[in-house]
């Protein structure tokens, strides 16, 4: 304890106190609502170690606390995880008590690049140009990043979900982020545990709400990035987090649902419209900015519950010209991601100034976009599907003839409908005008006269529905790909397979006109063009025919064409008996056989003979001219 006498003139309390410092040797600073004095003798400077991606973030706390005074020294090696600190003793021992708050980096824990390849979600982003627009689908690397960004976390850190909302649910970004974002589903995610996991990287330190300035030490050193090669996640951080990371991934990366959507884009006039609709069999539903697709009272969307009626209708208004389809797409997409088909015409018109001319493209046409998602309702499988749809063209502006107009009509909606019903969207109208030109042949084309006296024109005028029918499918998951079969069947993929090879190496089975042109070369006296004659028949002759009673086959006198595909057997019938008896050409049969025939005639006298033709499958091939071939039966003339 001792006096001071003297007079101090300050403009503040903290100026007065330094003046006061400099003149009798003492430091001091204010924390907690306490002041500190100690003399300046005591001034020390400590080496305090934190993890590398913490240095920042414990600047940044200290100073929201009130601690950190820029008039001591202050220091960082953020590559060694160091700060190195200088000041009263007590201010050293309290910037030493709060380091210890921070995750103490283990020996020899330094940041390396951990790879984690993905077998079946996507490491990058997937984008999607449609007309003007950008569709984002946010990969596994994206996600992440997200989640590590602490600006995408707001100012609170602790009891926020980080899986259930902000960047992990962008998964699809395009003009408004309300309205065009693909939420993520995450179920199974134990959310719990992940979010401790992730609060502990990330809350070394919040931001100050008053200076406003954004925290970056969490993830400064945290890098992840996506290899689109080897669909890869590359994440640059402390190996101690690897397991952390793991149990992410693994939530993300699973199998999807492989669902195909058959798309049906169909004018059908509106008359005959209005009298389907009491045949069809529908369930009401609503369309947001839709039109009513029947009379008033009902709604633009249907639910198609017979697929074979529906269709025979529809084949029967395509006959007789009331309807035409427009479009017939098909698409496979995984669910949960976008599916785009767009059937566009694009205008380009010129807007010129003083002395500038810009050029302004106009896109106009019909656009589906749908997201499927596949449920499981008591053991049914549901398709659930969100739609948007834009149906416009490009007419001539009613202002300004030079220029063009666009007229659009848009609908966006959701459904769940059964697997492979069909959900019909309406409410697109059109006018139709049709010119008819009705003439007498040679007569009309006379110039002048002819367009007078012989020919008569007409135009009709026909109210147009624009429908859209979407059929979804579920065809399997990107586990087993033999799910894509149908029925679930894997052999068929093999056997239609080997049926698109034969056909390549030229090995396809004869159809009926071939066998019966073979048949007729042979009966006309000449060999079968492009076989090869064989010796002797290389099989049994009651191996492939059973004669019956009454008939003997002669195998002694027999003959033998063949083909890389197929051959022909000639053999003797001969009447035994003492009565008439007829060759049946069902009785040659079994898996080879593809055709058989008798000639001169199938009923025999007795005693009389006939050639029986039996063409089987034979793997040779060879090709001969024409050739004259004597017939086995004795006085006959072809």
């Amino acid at each position: 304890p001792g006096t001071l006498d003297g007079r101090i003139r300050a403009q503040s309390p903290e100026e007065f106190l330094d003046r006061l410092g400099q003149e009798y040797h003492f430091q001091w600073f204010v924390y907690n609502d306490t002041l500190y004095v100690s003399p300046s003798s005591e001034h020390t400077s400590a080496r305090v170690e934190v993890s590398s991606d913490a240095v920042d973030d414990l600047q940044t706390a200290l100073t929201d606390v009130g601690l950190l005074d820029k008039r001591f020294g202050w220091g960082v090696l953020p590559n060694e995880g160091v700060v190195l600190v200088r000041g009263p003793a007590k201010y050293v021992e309290l910037v030493r008590d709060y380091s210890k708050k921070v995750e103490t980096p283990e020996k020899g824990d330094k940041q390396d690049i951990v790879v984690f390849p993905l077998k079946y979600a996507n490491a990058s982003d997937r984008t999607i140009r449609y007309r003007d627009q950008q569709l984002t689908v946010a990969g596994v690397a994206s996600i992440l990043q997200d989640l590590l960004d602490t600006r995408s976390r707001g100012e609170a850190i602790n009891g926020i979900n980080l899986l259930g909302h902000g960047g992990a649910n962008a998964g699809l970004a395009g003009g408004d982020a309300d309205t065009q974002s693909l939420p993520l589903d995450s179920s199974g995610i134990d959310t719990g545990a992940l979010q401790q996991g992730l609060d502990r990287v990330l809350s070394y330190g919040s931001g100050s709400k008053k200076s406003g300035k954004s925290r970056s030490g969490g993830r400064a050193n945290i890098r992840v990035t996506a290899d689109v090669r080897n669909n890869a996640v590359l994440i640059y951080d402390l190996p101690s987090r690897k397991p952390m990371y793991e149990k992410l991934i693994k939530e993300l990366d699973v199998s999807r649902n492989l669902i195909e959507i058959d798309a049906v884009i169909l004018d059908i006039d509106r008359n005959e419209l209005a009298e389907l609709s009491s045949r069809w069999n529908f369930n009401a539903g609503s369309v947001g900015g839709g039109v009513n697709l029947f009379d008033a009272g009902t709604s633009s969307t249907m639910f198609i519950q017979n697929a074979g009626k529906f269709s025979a209708e529809l084949h029967a208004l395509e006959g007789n010209g009331s309807a035409s389809v427009i479009g017939n797409p098909s698409i496979l997409t995984l669910e949960n991601q976008p599916a785009v088909i767009d059937f566009s015409r694009t205008e380009y018109i010129t807007a010129t100034s003083e002395r500038v001319a810009n050029i302004e493209p106009i896109t106009a046409g019909t656009s589906l976009q749908v997201i499927p998602r596949s449920l499981d309702h008591d053991g049914k499988p549901q398709v659930q599907l969100i739609v948007d749809i834009e149906d416009g063209q490009i007419d001539i502006s009613d202002i300004n003839d030079t220029q063009p107009s666009v007229r659009k009509g848009n609908v966006s909606t959701q459904a769940v409908i059964a697997e492979h019903g069909s959900l019909v969207i309406g409410g697109f109208h059109g006018l139709e005008a049709n010119d008819k030109v009705h003439k007498i042949p040679l007569l009309g084309d006379i110039p002048y006269i002819g367009k007078l006296l012989f020919q008569s024109r007409s135009r009709e005028l026909s109210q147009r529905e624009r429908l859209f029918i979407l059929t979804p499918r579920l065809i399997g998951d990107q586990v087993n790909p033999a799910r894509y079969v149908q029925n679930g069947n894997p052999h068929d993929v093999d056997d239609q397979m080997k049926r698109i090879k034969e056909r390549r190496d030229g090995g396809e089975l004869p159809t009926r006109g071939d066998v019966q042109k073979v048949f007729t070369q042979m009966v006309d006296g000449t060999a079968p063009v492009g076989m090869r004659t064989g010796e002797t028949l290389p099989f049994e002759t009651d191996s492939l025919c059973d004669p019956g009673a009454g008939l003997t086959l002669d195998a002694q006198r027999s003959q033998w064409y063949a083909r890389k595909d197929w051959g022909v057997a000639v053999v003797v019938a001969h009447n035994n008996t003492d009565k008439p008896v007829r060759i049946d050409e069902s009785r040659c049969g079994g898996r080879w056989v593809i055709g058989v025939a008798a000639w001169p005639h199938a009923w025999l006298q007795p005693g009389e003979e006939s050639e029986v033709y039996i063409a089987v499958r034979q793997p040779q091939i060879s090709k001969m001219a024409k050739e004259s071939r004597p017939s086995l039966l004795k006085g006959a003339k072809p």
